[in-house]
């Protein structure tokens, strides 16, 4: 009798055991995106999510793709892709342009006007094979650019002249470079960190877009705001190479469905309409000023520049092809 219950109980275990096993299965396989920025920014909301959700059913269910803020931030969230803390990441190229210094081309001022522009030639380069040697290492998703960077600074200017000696704020160095042949003091820092460096008076303006100062609430800080004739060193969403090579392979057609030109587009879309709208949100704030720079400011900024090409050139492998090539990807966008 004894052995006839220790029978069942042994079957009901393994049938139990069994449904378990059948039931994980059939559950997603869970990815994790690094996300430093603002959970409720323009990337994460309008970006990630609808990407994501297009993804997992594309795949049929077998693979989710969840948001995670707390395990990577702008410095090291390009190291959590490569050492597998997190399968996914977003991040800006402005600190990573020593590690992708053809893609910084992007990041030269007086070429592209729009984010789709920059986005779009600079993953149609990578897709060609132009640059495609600085991603060696992760398996890219989309590159896109950001909104139009301006000088926002503390105390409204009026002329070019007056940023002169003034401490600016900037991610990337080829942006510092920029600020720093029209006179003023780059302070290298990363968007999370320009509201604590404005607040403390480390310095009196910084370079980011309206979306950034939406974004990290740094209308607080500044009044003054000048176009300028900045690059743009956009962002991007990487994922670990062996994060994908485990996954099932119609999860896998799913992300590369989703992914690339399609998704840098979207971006790149979203990111020049997004900068309009916070454009005009932070214009109807009390005190805020807006200037533009005059036809001598133009003049006098294109020959104050014209060192960065040169420099970018002697600096960067295959500068010239690369230069090149994203001259002409930006011409055939604005054929279309």
């Amino acid at each position: 009798m004894m052995l006839r219950h220790l029978l069942h109980a042994a079957v009901a275990t393994g049938l139990c055991i069994a449904a378990v096993t059948a039931a994980r299965a059939d559950e997603p396989v869970v990815l994790k995106f690094a996300y430093p920025g603002p959970l409720q920014s323009w990337p994460a909301m309008k970006g990630f999510t609808p990407w994501a959700e297009k993804i997992k059913a594309a795949s049929g269910d077998t693979v989710e793709i969840k948001l995670y803020g707390a395990i990577a931030n702008y410095r090291n969230v390009y190291d959590r892709i490569l050492n597998g803390v997190a399968d996914f990441g977003f991040g800006t190229f402005g600190n990573l342009e020593g590690q992708f210094p053809k893609s910084s081309v992007t990041a030269l001022p007086l070429l592209a006007d729009n984010s789709l522009e920059t986005g779009l030639a600079q993953w149609r380069m990578y897709a060609s094979g132009v640059i495609a040697d600085e991603y060696d290492r992760v398996k890219p998703i989309s590159m896109f650019g950001f909104g139009n960077s301006g000088f926002h600074t503390v105390k409204p200017i009026t002329k070019l002249e007056e940023l002169r000696g003034m401490k600016i704020l900037v991610g990337g160095r080829t942006v510092a470079r920029t600020v720093g042949l029209i006179g003023a003091v780059p302070i290298t820092s990363t968007p999370a960190e320009i509201y604590e460096g404005l607040n403390r008076g480390l310095g009196s303006g910084a370079v980011t877009t309206f979306s950034g100062l939406e974004q990290f609430k740094l209308a607080e800080l500044v009044k003054g705001h000048l176009d300028f004739p900045f690059g743009r060193t956009g962002g991007y969403f990487f994922m670990n190479k062996d994060s994908f090579a485990r996954l099932p392979a119609k999860a896998q057609q799913a992300i590369d469905r989703y992914s690339g030109e399609e998704l840098t587009t979207i971006m790149s879309k979203e990111a020049d309409a997004q900068d309009d709208t916070d454009r005009d949100k932070v214009m109807a704030s009390p005190g805020q000023v807006r200037r533009s720079l005059s036809a001598d400011d133009l003049k006098t900024l294109t020959k104050l520049l014209a060192p960065m090409t040169e420099e970018w050139l002697a600096a960067t492998p295959d500068g010239a092809k690369v230069l090149a090539a994203y001259q002409a990807e930006i011409r055939r966008i604005r054929k279309h």
